[in-house]
């Protein structure tokens, strides 16, 4: 027989084997083949206890994987712009988050339909029938796991995982990231599971989402009935079952808690076996060392197997690295069949990954040309936003300005009216002008207080917190309560015991409280009754998640509570709005809550109210709680008695640069017993300070052009140590108020003030040197 025909010749694996038993003594090949059960029992017990273990691992990283797209949802689930209802500023916090597991991530309605989702969010919406489901699912699993489903993009496979976002019990919306096939890559490669066994990761249904061979070819298929079943009686143990591309395994399949998913692994009987036949070779010409010709023939078939099987170790490197695998000549048919097999194989691997290329860069194209218009639509959409919100804007302006308007030209009517009236009787000699002059006063004190009302409402006003005891202030309230309040109404107060301080502007608070007391009996035309209540108050994370605007701590809470007609529910949001009223023309001006919210949320606190139509109103005030008293001071008893004048021959520089107002002031000063010496300027003012060192007292504008008065002050009392000053303004800014809280030492009267209190506080500062 030629060499060239030998190597063309080719032997059954049977045959070969049969040999090799036809040649061995019947005792030895009893012993070796009782070593071989041995042994085949312990490998195929390792290999199968190997199996469970690792299909558990993966079952363990599908959840993991899970577990953490999940967590990225959960945070965001309480982002405060979801909290809030803002989608648009949620949207946003979408665009800028990088999940650590998923591809992207949306939100939807608890309709199913989206709202909002990220840049990278896939386009794969949910079906009707699937948001019905996810819904449905969500109330009673969270995080939801779905069902393996197909991108109608990519065909790739993927799942979605949902967390819930409620409010109180109800379901509000429900947060969803999507797991493609290729996020599972990671998970299927787990440590110590070889290469050539099979790993398949599995829905509910055991329908592929990832699997090790072959992804692309059985993505979304089921597994063999077998394992299916096995599956679904949570079964355990290893089967042994035909793959789906026709590979014997031995299998088994761990179940994942979270998910309610998958993960099975099979084994090839052909690896298994494959250690077992070298073994059983070994102890064949182990036994056939005692006849030369059974160990010759053992010998060559060894060789023969060697070979084969050598070939197909080759065959299957290069099938992994992507290669193309030769067809090759071997002594052994089955091997000839199995390189045959993978050569079509690689060779079929190789124009897929082609086509693959070639689809991904058609779809990165059209990825990047959607997002191109994408972000075009979305700078129109801002663009629109910006002018939505400009023209609230002006219609915000243009209501407050009509208000202030309407309100300062009536005032001024009745000034100039009483003015002229004055002047008209004086200049025919009458003296009788009394009333005139009350009605131009009456007119000027309304506009003053319509001034601080918006300032109070702009919370620009400047206040001067002294500690409080709300019990005594709400006690010494009490004569000037039964005076505006008729008696066809009770007043009832409930002070609570123990109550905690607060460090508030005393007068404001006293205003707050009257104009909440006036309201409740507008409120009660009929009588009613009126109830003041007090009380320590603690405002949890879980109130203030309710109200954004509010800080966790300890308050001090104030009620005034009416029985009167109530609030309307659909016009309730607008009662700390300035000039808004349900009062009849004449009968309010409108500014009265917007007064009191603008003071409590200047002074740190927060109100609440509530009230529905016939049941009455309850405004609850929770002013911030004094937690260390000591440097707090007390408030101040009010000045009775007559005004003040001068007691000698003090000397005052008034430092005003509107010349109207610095002659007004001089005139009083003057009118009061008191040298003045008027200053246009704060320069001006220094050079009269230095040339008259008998100067007790500097009564300076805050707001000048140059020098402020909160620089001259400072510059005066560098150079005379010990000097006096009283700081006028309309508006003050920031030069002596900071956070809305006057400066400690500094004295302060608002404009336009009376010649009673400019004498007063003049007097209380000058008697104060000693």
């Amino acid at each position: 027989m030629s060499t060239a025909k030998s190597r063309r010749m080719t032997f059954p694996l049977r045959f070969l084997l049969l040999t090799m038993v036809a040649f061995a003594a019947l005792p030895i090949l009893a012993f070796s083949a009782m070593l071989f059960l041995n042994y085949a029992d312990s490998q195929r017990e390792i290999a199968e206890n190997g199996l469970i273990i690792s299909a558990k691992g993966v079952a363990r990283a599908i959840d993991a994987e899970i577990a953490t797209a999940a967590a990225t949802l959960n945070v965001l689930k309480h982002s405060p712009s979801l909290e809030e209802g803002d989608i648009v500023a949620f949207q946003r916090r979408l665009e800028g988050t990088t999940a650590d597991a998923g591809r992207g991530i949306a939100l939807l309605d608890a309709q199913g339909r989206e709202v909002a989702s990220s840049v990278a969010a896939p386009r794969a919406p949910l079906s009707g029938d699937e948001a019905s489901q996810l819904l449905t699912a969500i109330s009673e699993r969270s995080p939801y796991v779905s069902d393996v489903l197909f991108d109608s993009g990519s065909r790739e496979a993927f799942a979605y995982v949902g967390v819930p976002v409620r409010r109180g019990d109800a379901l509000q919306w429900v947060l969803v990231t999507f797991l493609y096939s290729s996020d599972f890559a990671a998970v299927i490669a787990q440590p110590g599971v070889p290469d050539d066994w099979i790993v398949s990761i599995v829905d509910r249904h055991g329908r592929h989402i990832r699997r090790s061979h072959l992804n692309e070819k059985f993505a979304g298929h089921p597994l063999v009935a077998q394992l299916v079943e096995h599956m679904y009686r949570r079964g355990g143990g290893v089967l042994h079952t035909t793959s789906l591309e026709g590979i014997e395994l031995s299998s088994t399949v761990a179940y994942a808690p979270l998910s309610g998913w998958g993960a099975a692994i099979g084994l090839p009987v052909e690896r298994l076996e494959a250690p077992l036949r070298r073994s059983l070779g070994a102890l064949s010409v182990s036994g056939v060392l005692l006849a030369s010709a059974a160990l010759a023939l053992a010998f060559f078939v060894a060789r023969i197997l060697d070979r084969g099987f050598m070939t197909v170790r080759r065959s299957a490197r290069n099938l992994d690295r992507g290669e193309l695998v030769a067809v090759t000549h071997s002594p052994i048919g089955e091997v000839n069949e199995l390189v045959a097999t993978m050569s079509q194989v690689s060779q079929n691997l190789v124009e897929r990954t082609a086509a693959l290329a070639a689809l991904t860069n058609n779809l990165e194209s059209q990825v990047s040309a959607r997002t191109e218009e994408l972000r075009a639509e979305m700078r129109r959409r801002e663009e629109s936003e910006a002018q939505l919100h400009q023209l609230q804007r002006i219609e915000a302006i243009g209501k407050l300005t009509g208000g202030i308007a309407h309100d300062f030209n009536n005032m001024l009517a009745v000034v100039m009216g009483s003015l002229e009236l004055l002047q008209r009787r004086l200049s025919q000699g009458d003296t009788d002008v009394e009333k005139y002059i009350k009605s131009a006063m009456q007119g000027t004190e309304s506009a003053a207080n319509l001034t601080q009302r918006l300032l109070a409402f702009s919370r620009q006003q400047a206040l001067s917190p002294q500690s409080v005891d709300c019990n005594r202030l709400i006690g010494g309230m009490s004569e000037i309560l039964r005076r505006t309040i008729p008696e066809s109404i009770a007043i009832e107060t409930v002070l609570a015991g123990g109550l905690w301080r607060t460090y508030i502007d005393v007068s404001s608070l006293e205003n707050s409280i009257l104009n909440l007391a006036v309201n409740a009996r507008d409120a009660m035309p009929g009588g009613g009754k009126l109830t003041i209540e007090t009380a320590n108050a603690h405002l949890d994370e879980s109130y203030t998640a309710a109200n954004a605007d509010v800080v966790p701590g300890q308050y001090v809470m104030v009620a005034i509570t009416d029985t009167g007609t109530g609030i309307a529910e659909d016009i309730l949001d607008n009662v700390f709005e300035p000039f808004f009223t349900t009062k009849q023309a004449g009968h309010g001006t409108g500014l009265g809550l917007s007064q009191v919210h603008g003071f409590i949320k200047q002074s740190g606190g927060h109100i609440k109210i509530y009230s529905e139509p016939s049941q009455g109103t309850t405004v609850k005030l929770y002013l911030p709680r004094l937690m260390n008293d000591a440097s707090a001071r007390e408030p101040a008893a009010e000045p009775t008695g007559a005004t003040p004048h001068a007691t000698g021959d003090e000397t005052i520089v008034v430092a005003e640069d509107d010349p109207s107002v610095r002659q007004g002031t001089v005139r009083m000063l003057e009118e009061l017993g008191y040298a003045v010496l008027e200053a246009g300027s704060g320069a001006e003012a220094l050079r009269l300070l230095d040339a008259n060192p008998n100067v007790a007292l500097l009564v300076t504008d805050v707001v000048m052009p140059g020098m402020n008065g909160r620089e001259l002050a400072d510059e005066a009392m560098r150079r005379r140590p010990g000097l006096h000053v009283l700081y006028t303004t309309g508006y003050t800014r920031n030069a002596i108020v900071h956070r809305g809280t006057l400066d400690p030492g500094v004295h302060l009267i608002t404009k336009p003030y009376t010649l009673d209190t400019l004498a007063r506080k003049v007097a209380e500062l000058l008697h104060s040197r000693g």
